[in-house]
């Protein structure tokens, strides 16, 4: 009898996380948010079973005032021939946007990954919004990513990705960093990233940015 109501408990509660984060720049699908300004953000999680929802706010410095993005994600997690699943849809809004933009937004996203004995993961995401903020309609970014534990405090990671819009801006991008975990739930992310497409302005410019990491 013990053991079913430790089993019910185990399926009743629900398992809630969240993080701190605080950035040199804002960084999204590898170009720059908040033009060379520090970003400050936040969010939690909560799990039950393969069920997961979370909601996040960071700033923002973006054209006619926009300064911040709230998401509200609903999706399920699970674990498959030895694979990491996720598939969620987030409701996304950006803030203090001018009269007549377009911030109110969809977007779907789905990972796959691996992680193998030897500290490797390997990675796949992919984000699309059939109607994307401002004029911007369609919007898939896809990336692939590689990480790897070298101790017990560092891990180096890299990844490449590629987005596509409509109307056509596309650009194709990459970032290469190295983590190392101040405490076991505090981590410092040192961060380099680069695109194809320096020529579409300031925020596709190569950066390096610096962040610390709180997980609670």
């Amino acid at each position: 009898m013990v053991g079913v109501q430790q089993a019910v408990a185990q399926t009743t509660d629900w398992q809630v996380s969240g993080a701190l984060g605080v950035a040199s720049e804002g960084v999204s699908k590898d170009v720059g948010e908040t033009s060379d300004r520090g970003q400050f953000k936040g969010s939690i999680e909560a799990v039950h079973g393969p069920v997961f929802i979370s909601a996040s706010l960071r700033n923002l410095h973006e054209a006619g005032g926009i300064d911040g993005q709230q998401e509200y994600v609903l999706g399920l997690k699970g674990r498959a021939q030895g694979f990491d699943l996720a598939f969620g849809g987030g409701y996304k809004i950006k803030t203090n946007a001018p009269s007549g933009f377009d911030a109110h937004f969809v977007e779907w996203q789905a990972d796959v990954s691996r992680t193998f004995a030897s500290g490797t993961t390997v990675r796949v995401t992919d984000v699309y919004a059939s109607d994307a903020p401002g004029a911007t309609q369609g919007d898939n970014w896809i990336e692939a990513g590689l990480s790897q534990v070298i101790n017990a405090h560092w891990s180096v990671s890299g990844a490449v990705g590629t987005r596509r819009l409509t109307p056509k801006n596309d650009y194709s991008a990459v970032n290469l960093g190295a983590t190392y975990a101040l405490l076991p739930r505090t981590k410092i992310d040192l961060r380099y990233y680069d695109t194809d497409r320096h020529d579409a302005g300031d925020a596709f410019k190569s950066r390096l940015v610096l962040q610390l990491m709180q997980n609670f």
